[in-house]
């Protein structure tokens, strides 16, 4: 499926939240505004929360900040009820200034420097994440602190994600019960258990077979004299950029009666939505600043690319839609980015409508990873964010 399209289709399939839309029909008038810039559209960041707790009841939301840590994202999360999942210091510090209580927070890195383990535990992070017992050792110097601590494992699975998160963290299955005894000998409490079956995952299969091996290890640990809090499902719920992915009822309908048959009514779970969240509510608006016909094709040059917000596309292996104004003859064309980096290339083979010079292209679906890992190279400006509603 192409990924560009012109603004009356991406009116007719609601692929731009009403704050969104409006202002972009406005900038496509008039032009009269500063590019690179990325709309956010917080009624999109409430519905995004609203339907992921609908379809998924049982488990309480804590948001992946590293998907984006937007001011203004996290202060809705948290107006929303929703907690938060942290990596880092700085994210530590991004959520402690809405005012909640940093005991509630879920550290879910598996691997932390001793810097960022002393960090966490200052600003009052009790609840981290291991998988190794390496990483268990490091907790011996919080001995007093008595801290609860989560065993991430893995499964293996028939179909993977589009970012596996399994390739790098989570032990064996058979390795959890020794980590939860290393925990325990090391003072601090064994919470539970956690998983990640990876990013934009469209297979429900991958949730259910993880669940089903959280409940075996649950009863598992249980014979051991092990008490299972907390069940930490992870993320991964899939958002649709150009290709269709399944509803989120439709996803979380399976996991549901997993969770229900496998896990005791006790154990308190929580998932870890960030792409969910923050994809949907951010359009990127770019301004073409230069082009050319180069071997057939009309290259266009915008002023944001690889190095900045379209990161994702290396990093997250997105694809996201295209939107631009015309209705004239479509040509085959390049979308390539402001830096003197030939790698700096967007879209080859796109087919729309002839741009020039001034124009504006509006990219949603932008929220998530992206901005994020964006640099300044070149030191060209970043874009900026305003808030449309």
């Amino acid at each position: 499926m192409s990924p560009a399209m012109p603004l009356a289709r991406a009116v007719r399939e609601q692929r731009l939240g009403h704050g969104q839309l409006d202002l972009i029909r406005e900038l496509f008038a008039n032009r009269e505004l500063r590019t690179p810039l990325l709309l956010l559209s917080l009624s999109e960041v409430t519905r995004q929360y609203r339907a992921l707790r609908a379809a998924l009841p049982r488990a309480d939301i804590h948001y992946a900040v590293k998907s984006n840590n937007h001011p203004a994202i996290i202060r809705e999360v948290h107006r929303l009820g929703g907690n938060f999942d942290i990596c880092s210091a700085g994210e530590i510090r991004d959520v402690l200034r809405t005012g909640i209580d940093p005991a509630t927070l879920i550290h879910s890195h598996p691997i932390k420097s001793p810097e960022e383990l002393e960090a966490a535990v200052a600003a009052g992070v009790t609840t981290f994440v291991v998988d190794n017992v390496e990483e268990v050792r490091k907790l011996e110097r919080f001995r007093d602190q008595r801290l609860n601590i989560l065993v991430r494992f893995r499964i293996p699975t028939g179909t993977t994600a589009v970012v596996d998160l399994q390739y790098k963290f989570g032990c064996r299955v058979e390795e959890v019960l020794p980590l939860a005894c290393r925990v325990e000998e090391t003072g601090h409490r064994f919470a539970g258990l956690c998983f990640h079956v990876g990013s934009q995952c469209i297979y429900a299969d991958n949730y259910v077979r993880a669940i089903e091996a959280a409940g075996d290890l649950i009863r598992q640990l249980r014979l051991r004299g092990f008490e299972t809090r907390l069940l930490d499902i992870g993320g991964g719920f899939p958002v649709r950029y150009v290709e269709p992915v399944p509803q989120i009822e439709e996803l979380c309908a399976p996991i549901n009666r997993a969770l229900e048959m496998h896990i005791p009514p006790e154990v308190r779970v929580v998932c870890e939505p960030g792409r969910f969240i923050s994809a949907g509510p951010v359009t990127l608006v770019c301004s073409v600043i230069g082009k050319a016909e180069r071997d057939g094709k009309l290259w266009y040059y915008l002023d944001d690319g690889l190095y900045s917000t379209f990161s994702g596309i290396v990093y997250d292996h997105c694809r996201y839609p295209v939107i631009c104004e015309g209705t004239g003859q479509e040509r085959l064309s390049v979308l390539s980015g402001p830096t003197c980096d030939s790698f700096d290339v967007m879209y080859d083979g796109l087919m729309i409508p002839e741009l020039q010079v001034g124009d504006l292209v509006a990219f949603p679906m932008t929220g998530a990873y992206c901005t994020v890992s964006g640099s300044r190279f070149n030191s060209l400006r970043q874009p900026e964010y305003r808030i449309v509603d």
